[in-house]
């Protein structure tokens, strides 16, 4: 209970001062004498924008020359032994409060036109930070127009990027009402307004034909397919033809199963021996039936070596070689140099992987068998003879 009646009376106390200090504002308002320093003041400030300011500085020094004029002449006169000296000293000190009354009036002038100097300063400063603020605002978008300029300048279009024809062509090719030489020959913008305009046409043209060719293409491509697939219907029918026929290929010595799987087996060739095996077939099957033509080999390594070219076989062989002698070095040259000949002697003498073999047959019973091979290195064909005596000949030589 103590607390409360503690805070009521603080709040009481402090309620009472705010309502005396807002009397005593009321008060001085309403003071006439408050009212005529107000005005005072007021007056001042508009005579400050009459006065002169050099006049009041005139007015300053004659003041300050006047009070010493004075003091120096109290000083005199009571140094001196004057009798009527305390009347003097009373005059000069009244021309002393009144110099001192024109120096305080001087100094509020000054203080009123100093405060006038700054809000004159600052009103100037203020206009001068918006206008540099304009000025600011003005170079930015100086600089986003130029930016733009640059952008415009430097623009592209799309028609640059068109490859179209030659005036003189278009002016030989184009129709009237497009080419308007009246026109075109003396603007050009308009000429290459009219140059896209006849390319659009052309365009349109090639693009109808297009169309065209495309409909053409797919039923084309159509018939196409229906005439392979009735070929893949019909491969079958064949296949079952030639197993019919086996009977009478063996009986007429006419061996087609054998002669397709030999020209299966030759497209896997090299050039000069499909060549010879080629023409071989030609006059085994014209002119000569004791002569047999055959081809051996790996197909599949064949195979291997068709997309590869001889330069390449080349280039490998020589890494290869280069790779060997770096290995050789590492090891201290382990091996001979008879070794290191054998080998490239073996790489220069590689061989296809298929040759074809001719043998003829004589009328003895004897047989000679060529086997044609084809080395890859030296690019050349090479042939190895074999020959089969009869019994006959071999027991009569022997006796």
């Amino acid at each position: 209970m103590s607390s409360l009646s503690k805070r009521k009376r603080l709040d009481e106390s402090g309620s009472g001062r705010s309502e005396k200090r807002t009397i005593e504002i009321k008060k001085n308002k309403t003071d006439p004498r408050h009212q005529d320093s107000r005005t005072a003041f007021y007056a001042e400030e508009n005579e400050v924008l009459l006065r002169n300011p050099k006049r009041d500085l005139d007015m300053y020094k004659n003041a300050c020359d006047e009070i010493r004029r004075c003091m120096a002449e109290i000083h005199h006169l009571k140094s001196s032994d004057a009798k009527n000296k305390a009347a003097e000293i009373e005059e000069l000190r009244i021309t002393v409060s009144l110099q001192f009354l024109v120096l305080k009036k001087l100094n509020r002038l000054s203080h009123l036109r100093c405060k006038k100097v700054r809000d004159k300063t600052s009103e100037r400063r203020q206009k001068t930070d918006e206008y540099h603020l304009q000025l600011q605002n003005l170079l930015y978008e100086v600089m986003h127009l130029q930016k733009e300029i640059t952008k415009c300048l430097e623009f592209k279009s799309k028609d640059e990027e068109i490859e179209l024809v030659s005036v003189e062509e278009f002016f030989l090719k184009a129709p009237a009402d497009i080419s308007k030489l009246e026109i075109t020959k003396a603007d050009e913008h308009q000429l290459t307004l009219a140059r896209l305009d006849w390319e659009l046409e052309q365009r349109k043209r090639l693009s109808d034909k297009l169309k065209e060719t495309q409909q053409s293409k797919e039923s084309i491509s159509g018939e196409i397919k229906t005439t392979q697939e009735q070929l893949e219907s019909l491969q079958p029918k064949l296949t079952a033809i030639l197993e019919t026929t086996k009977p009478v290929q063996e009986y007429l010595n006419m061996p087609f199963d054998l002669k397709r799987e030999q020209y299966a087996q030759a497209r896997h060739l090299v050039d000069p021996l499909y060549v010879l095996f080629m023409q071989a077939s030609a006059y085994q099957d014209a002119c000569d039936k004791d002569l047999t033509v055959t081809i051996e080999g790996d197909i599949e390594a064949a195979k291997l070596l068709v997309s590869i070219s001889n330069d390449d076989i080349e280039d490998e062989d020589d890494d290869s070689d280069q790779e060997e002698t770096d290995k050789r070095k590492s090891k201290r040259r382990r091996k001979t140099v008879s070794d290191r000949m054998n080998q490239k002697k073996e790489k220069v003498l590689k061989k296809h992987p298929m040759s074809v073999i001719l043998t003829i047959k004589c009328q003895d019973g004897s047989n000679l068998t060529l086997k044609f091979d084809y080395l890859l290195m030296l690019k050349i064909a090479t042939v190895s003879i074999k020959t089969n005596f009869s019994k006959s000949e071999t027991s009569g030589s022997s006796g």
